[in-house]
């Protein structure tokens, strides 16, 4: 094997050319497999800093007559979910809580989770300094104790470690660091501070059974399965459903509680596009292969003589084929180590390209688990393209390649079939991937020009927090909102002005129940549902939302005893069919007062543009009930400039955050889908320049055996133009077959990802006509340089070829 090894590596040095394109190719394939499958491993399988990840369970809630399938959870749920501790071995749940923190530059908003006294344990995660929450600070007035994120400690307390058991103020109250999290906790991936959620014992009550506001996730106990799991949610929702009567909201809204895997939880609608990504970089690896076997079969025609010698000396088939397999060993060796270079290059390429909504708190790295998955990918792929040439090379008669320089060159002309047949592989492999960018790249364009109900163009937006320990009550609140959309408006170049909680493409949808006057409810039926808004006047116009009817809120719809509302086309469709909704009353709580519906509004996409809303929308004045957060949209230039400029006149001690003009986040919206074709036609284009670069080898050398049988033509009479069509033709045929076989395997891709297409039909004509077009043109390019060669021969020469 040394001896094999030593003259392996000569060989090599001998064909530099051969070797660095051989290496390069694999090295790219290798390191495009290494990157995806690390980002892969991360988002799918092993998130950083989680400990068995297979463990943990997402529990949500659904209710099957309310168009809600996934939603949070209520503290009731957290409470049943506890109890079972023969299942769960912990059970901790999350809210949102972000935190106003004053730098002695500029008051800055930090992001932070709220979060039960388990948490960490059920993601097994454990503090690089310091400790995390006790029982007892996970109380109401106990829970002013604070974990820091790792990006937190080093960018605002320059990584000191002795910051645990300092005092700092959040929300200008005082809270006490007692731990730092390491580099690779990131959940959720937003979160730059932990506190404890503090849930007052009083709110565990029935009446909260279908209040969701939190997130809750569990640790199963060793050995217990996921179905387990199931078994002992769907045994929590039997017997809540048992103790309601008859006339149950629970039963009436078919409410349920169900568990996901934390990891298909997570992953979302990235899974399909990741799959789709990895089985992409697996093809260009395959045409890589491919590529290579190719230049073996071309060069195994110079050593043919070589071969044919050795075994006439006794070298006994298995010893020829050892021979080639290891010269293959050592490409893939060569072409592995730069491939696993490539990819940690390619790590940080792609956590760059990432959108915000994707690389926020992912760890993407070359751990032992990518390491080995590089190693097998280099394994393989030394075997692919080194099996059949070795073999078909060693197999060969021993007169045949002594006779391989003659003017017959049957051997060739068989290894030249085989290539052929790589390179329609390699063809229709490159069909494939740019059948799929072509169809991802024609949903997306439809995604793009989907109508959001507003116009984003020249419209800026902000948040502020207003801190509870200033803002105690609603009438302070509310005197902020109403100064600073004032000023606002009376800023220089602002056509208009408003507030809003929650803002479209930014914060999660607020939906809730709300009843209709004079309309009696079933006792099966679960009642109106729509998601909630909260504005200040002007927000329509600020927006450009039209007014199907009605009219829009103005400065005199403050009053409590008389509420007001506004309403969506989907609402109205939908509770008030064929008939007018203005001056109809409805309200939000039995508690609250009969709101009149003043007007009546088009919908509007708030958080996605994929989909159809099925959904509507109700609109209240915010001064009626301000939120910790509120939101700010301006229309006209230098919007963002006026937002900080207006909220720091105001409140110099209010940080302004997430400031950004709307098109950046409708468009953000739509960044996972962007990334996703980005890759893969990166990756589509790979493969079409390495098919060319293969239907270029296979047409060169086949001008080469023929150029005898060109002379001949040439000698005879054919015409020079002639001869290019000859071989032009030949490249044809082999891109019309590898067509052939791309689109059948076009159309299996289009059926497996037509989930992941928004109006686009999965065989789109528009689409395969366009991108064999493509396919053939490159073919034909490829091709034109060895066709003029051929066009140009000396038949006096050629007819003395060998």
């Amino acid at each position: 094997m040394l001896a094999d090894l030593r003259y392996a590596i000569r060989t090599l040095v001998r064909a530099p050319g051969f070797a660095i394109t051989a290496i390069l190719a694999l090295a790219l394939g290798i390191g495009a497999n290494t990157t995806i499958f690390s980002a892969v491993n991360s988002i799918l399988f092993h998130p950083a800093g989680v400990s068995e990840p297979q463990r943990i369970v997402a529990l949500r809630v659904r209710y099957g007559d309310m168009q809600m399938a996934n939603i949070g959870n209520s503290v009731m749920d957290f409470k049943d979910a506890r109890e079972q501790t023969s299942v769960f071995s912990a059970v901790a749940v999350t809210s949102d809580g972000s935190f106003n923190y004053a730098t002695p530059d500029a008051p800055v908003r930090l992001e932070g989770a709220q979060v039960s006294y388990r948490w960490f344990d059920v993601f097994g995660a454990r503090p690089m300094i310091g400790r995390v929450f006790a029982e007892e600070e996970d109380q109401p007035d106990a829970n002013h104790v604070v974990v820091l994120s790792y990006g937190t400690w080093r960018h605002f307390f320059g990584g000191d470690r002795s910051v645990v058991d300092r005092t700092i103020e959040l929300n200008q109250l005082p809270y006490r660091v007692i731990g730092v999290m390491p580099p690779e906790f990131h959940f959720p991936a937003r979160a730059e501070v932990w506190v404890p959620l503090g849930i007052k014992p009083s709110a565990f009550v029935a009446d909260n059974r279908h209040n969701q506001f939190l997130d809750m996730y569990a640790r199963l106990q060793p050995g217990v399965s996921f179905e387990r799991a199931q078994i002992a949610t769907k045994a929590i929702v039997d017997r809540v459903l048992q103790t309601e009567d008859s006339k149950g909201y629970g039963k009436a809204s078919k409410w349920a509680l169900f568990a996901m895997p934390y990891l298909e939880f997570t992953s979302g609608d990235l899974r399909g596009p990741m799959y789709v990504l990895l089985g992409a970089v697996g093809f260009v690896l395959l045409i890589a292969c491919s590529n290579i076997a190719g230049l073996l079969l071309a060069r195994a025609s110079g050593r043919a003589r070589e071969v044919a010698v050795r075994a006439a000396l006794g070298a006994g088939r298995w010893r020829l084929v050892r021979q080639m397999l290891v010269e293959s060993g050592v490409l893939a060796f060569a072409g592995g180590l730069l491939g696993i270079a490539a990819g940690y290059s390619g790590i940080r390429l792609l956590m760059a390209l990432a959108p915000q909504s994707i690389a926020q708190g992912l760890v993407v790295s070359l751990d032992q688990r990518v390491m080995l998955f590089a190693i097998g990918v280099t394994v393989a792929a030394g075997l692919a393209f080194g099996i059949a040439p070795a073999w078909q090379l060693a197999t060969a008669s021993g007169i045949t390649g002594l006779r391989e320089g003659g003017r017959s060159g049957t051997a060739s002309r068989s290894r030249q079939r085989t290539r052929s047949l790589l390179v329609m592989a390699e063809l229709a492999i490159a069909l494939v991937l740019l059948a799929g960018a072509g169809l991802f790249l024609r949903s997306l364009t439809r995604l793009q020009m989907v109508d959001t109900g507003f116009d984003p163009r020249r419209v800026s937006s902000a948040h502020a927090s207003l801190v509870s320990s200033r803002y105690k009550d609603q009438a302070q609140r509310s005197q902020f909102i109403r100064t600073t959309v004032d000023r606002l408006s009376t800023m220089p170049g602002i056509e208009s002005a408003a507030a809003i909680i929650p803002l479209p493409f930014s914060d999660p949808s607020w939906g809730a129940s709300f009843s209709i006057e004079g309309r009696a409810q079933l006792p099966d039926e679960p009642g109106p549902h729509g998601n909630v808004r909260y504005i200040s006047p002007n927000y329509f116009s600020t927006m450009g939302i039209r007014i199907v009817s009605g009219r829009a809120f103005t400065g005199q719809d403050i009053s409590p005893e008389s509420p007001v509302a506004i309403i969506d086309e989907l609402l109205a469709a939908q509770y008030w069919p064929n008939q007018n909704p203005v001056g109809a009353h409805m309200r939000f709580g039995s508690r609250q007062p009969w709101a009149t519906i003043v007007g009546v509004v088009g919908a509007v996409r708030h958080t996605e543009l994929a989909g159809v809303s099925k959904k509507g929308t109700y609109y209240f004045p915010i001064y009626e009930k301000t939120p910790d957060v509120v939101s700010f949209v301006v229309r006209g230039p230098q919007g963002n400039q006026a937002i900080r400029a207006a909220v720091g006149a105001v409140d110099s001690l209010e940080p302004v955050y997430d400031v950004k003009p709307m098109e950046e986040r409708v468009a953000e919206s739509l960044g996972p889908r962007r990334f996703a074709v980005t890759l893969l036609g990166g990756f589509a284009l790979i493969a079409l320049l390495m098919a060319a670069i293969g239907i270029y080898g296979v047409i060169s050398y086949g001008v080469t055996l023929r150029t005898h049988e060109i002379g001949i033509r040439m000698a005879l009479g054919a015409e020079r133009a002639q001869v290019m069509r000859l071989v032009l033709l030949q490249a044809l045929r082999l891109a019309a077959a590898g067509v052939a076989v791309g689109l059948v395997g076009s159309a299996i891709l289009g059926r497996l990802v037509s989930t992941q297409l928004y109006q686009t039909s999965r065989f789109d004509p528009a689409t395969f006509a366009a991108t064999t077009g493509v396919l053939l043109g490159a073919a034909l390019l490829a091709s034109y340089l060895p066709a003029r060669r051929a066009m140009k021969v000396d038949p006096m020469i050629a007819l003395r070829y060998e």
